[in-house]
This record gives structure tokens, sequence and C-alpha cells, in this order.
């Protein structure tokens, strides 16, 4: 006969300790470890553990499915937790946004259609509890709470709003106006821009940077609109493409949501939006949690970290030894050409007009289809005893 399992040291202490002392100063890797241990530890970090898995759009670590969540595995686990919201504990992202929400208003504020389609698909019909599953339709609304309801055809990410995106995006047009005149006559003399425009920059990217002490609550964490906006001024400057593309864009790209930022990696051109994007990053780069633009070569002696990825074809760009140039990198880590541009390529610019406004059209499409023929069958999907069936797309 075995030896029956030891649960650690920890099981000597109170739950209570353990959840109000211990986890909260415990990195994400240590409750990874503590969840093989026991089953213990394991229930009782799955909160703790799912939170930062959907901020951070997180992989499953296995080699067969590149597309398969650690949030939703841990969801398929604990299906009671996809409404879940505790006082007090709140999620940062990779920006350092500060967000208060249930993991599922977590998917639904980075605008990952993808983790929304299998929580349709794989974790409603886990949800037995009927008062549970109408938090759905409430969170959304809390989520969103100037969209029309029943989600309207033709729905708009401008739908999804709420009044701090709103004040955002105008705000960042604004700024952008400036920030164009000011890059058209400054003389950038030795390369370098004049205070006024450096100025000008920073005010700009700190319109989509964490506000200190904001906590949010609603909206869309990183509105696709700002992506639009910028690539709309890259399109109209008169030159000094290079300095917008690692000053504005640069930052732009990686204050994006995680989810968004996975679909950046590979190109937009190359995603496919019925699938979604791969949650891994390729074996020839390698990047921190949460931050898929943030590349470093794998087998790159110096170590370079790359200074840019252009979103349209997830092409890398690397400092070159001809100074304000660049080496580009294809999605695979193969060099494409040494020293071959100062910014973000001919193809990138016109994105605006064609890929960032499709990829946007295309995701709030796929949120239309996850929502309005839900909303139809519970209208009209009845029981005989005239009670609402439960409807899930499957």
């Amino acid at each position: 006969m075995s030896a029956p399992r030891t649960e650690g040291p920890l099981s000597n202490l109170p739950k209570a300790i353990r959840e109000e002392v211990i986890y909260p100063c415990s990195p994400l890797s240590v409750f990874g470890l503590l969840a093989l241990t026991s089953k213990q530890y394991e229930a009782e970090t799955a909160f703790l553990r799912l939170l930062p898995a959907a901020i951070h759009a997180a992989p499953v670590d296995v080699k067969e499915d590149a597309r398969a969540l650690a949030s939703i595995a841990i969801l398929k686990k604990h299906p009671e937790l996809l409404f879940e919201k505790k006082k007090n504990k709140m999620i940062k992202d990779h920006a350092g946004r500060e967000i208060f929400a249930s993991p599922y208003q977590i998917f639904l504020g980075t605008g990952d259609i993808w983790a929304l389609k299998q929580i349709q698909q794989d974790i409603l019909p886990l949800i037995k509890d009927e008062k549970e599953q109408a938090k759905m339709e409430t969170q959304f609304k809390e989520q969103f709470p100037h969209c029309p309801w029943p989600l309207p055809e033709g729905l708009s990410e401008e739908m999804l709003y709420d009044d701090r995106n709103r004040q955002q995006i105008e705000e960042i047009k604004k700024q952008l106006a400036t920030v164009k005149k000011l890059i058209d006559v400054d003389p950038f003399i030795n390369n370098e821009p004049l205070n006024m425009t450096k100025e000008a920059v920073e005010a700009l990217c700190k319109l989509f940077q964490p506000t200190p002490g904001e906590v949010i609550r609603s909206g869309l964490h990183f509105p696709l609109a700002i992506m639009k906006e910028i690539y709309k001024t890259y399109d109209a400057l008169q030159g000094h493409w290079s300095f917008l593309s690692l000053n504005v864009i640069k930052p732009a790209l990686g204050a994006s949501s995680a989810a968004d930022g996975q679909c950046y990696q590979y190109g937009l051109s190359n995603l496919d939006m019925e699938k979604g994007p791969s949650r891994r990053c390729d074996s020839s780069y390698k990047h921190p949690l949460g931050q898929p633009l943030n590349l470093k070569l794998v087998n790159d002696k110096t170590v370079r970290v790359a200074r840019l990825v252009d979103p349209y074809d997830g092409y890398v760009l690397f400092d070159s030894s001809s100074h304000g140039y660049f080496d580009w990198y294809n999605s695979r880590g193969g060099r494409q050409c040494v020293g071959g541009g100062r910014g973000v390529r001919s193809a990138s610019a016109v994105s605006w007009r064609g890929f960032w406004k499709t990829y946007g059209e295309q995701k709030q499409k796929l949120m239309e289809l996850l929502w309005r023929p839900h909303e139809e069958k519970k209208i009209h999907c009845r029981n005989e005893h005239n009670r609402l069936r439960r409807c899930v797309i499957l």
C-alpha cells in the first residue's frame, strides 16, 4: 500500500492565512507549482492563476495546439469562476493598467473574441445554475454601458466604448494633429527633434498609457481606433516616418492588449480570423509574458531586442550597423534585409485603410455572430412549460 500523499508545509497553516497572506505575496510561477502538488492547492489558487492567464492571453504549455489558452484550461476545471469578481482583487496588465473585472469581462475588455468563442462553446455548457447564466448578459452590459441591446446588425467598435474610451479617442485625435504639424516643420538638426516636438509626442503617448490611480471597470482596455488614427497621421506625414514609428507606433503597439499583440506578432495579413492567433512565441524569438511584441532573437549573441514589429506582416526590425536603419527579420527569425529601411514599410503605411479597418470590423462581426443568434434563440426557444431554454451557440 502506497504512502498517502502529503499536502506540503502550507497545509499546516489556516486556509485564511494561505489565501490572505501567503498567496498574495507569491509570484505566478509558484501558483503553478502549488497547483501540481495537490488538488487542494490547485483549487485554492485557481482564481489567482486565472486572472493573469486571461489578461496576458497566456498559452497552454503544450506543443500540439499553439492556439490553446491557459485560462480556458483553468475554466474547464472551474467554470464557476467565469463570472467571479472578488472585492479588492484587481489585476494589472503588461502595460500597467489596473483592472477590476471578472475573467469574462477581461476577455471582453481585451477584445479577445477567440477566447469568448471558446467560452460559448466549451465553458457555458458546464454552468448549470440559471443565476450564473444570467450574469453573462449582466456583465456584458456592465462592460459596455453604451452598447445597444440586443446587439444590432453592423456592430461597431464605437458602440463598445465607455465614457473613458470616448474621451481618450478625442484627446488622441487632437494631440496627433499637433504632433503632425510639429514634425512637418521640425528641421531635425543632426536627426534630433526640437524639444517642442519631443514634448508633444510624450504628451500623446501619455494618453494611451495608464493613468496613475485609475482602475478600469468598463469599456475596451485599448481601442483599435487608437492605431487607426496613428496610422492616418503616419500616412499624412511629409517625412520623418521612422521618428513616428519608434516614438509613437512602437509604444502604442506595446500598449495594445496581449491578444491583439499576438495577432500583430505574426502579421494581420497572415491572420486566420476564424481560428485566431498563435498564443505562443515563435521558436526564433522569446518575449515576456503578455508582451508578444517585446521580442529578442533566441540565437543572437548580442541579445538584441526588437525596435519594432510591423503589424502588417509581422516582420521584426532590429538596429542595423548603419545608424538610423534597421535589419529586417521575418516571423521565423530569418533575415530578410540588412539596413533595409528607416521605419515601418510602405505596405504598413496604408494598412490603416485596409488591414486595421478590416481587422476591427471582422472582430466586431465575430462578436455580433456570437451574441445576436444567442439572443434570438433565447427569445424564441421555449420548453413545454413556456420557460426559456438555455441556448448556447455551438
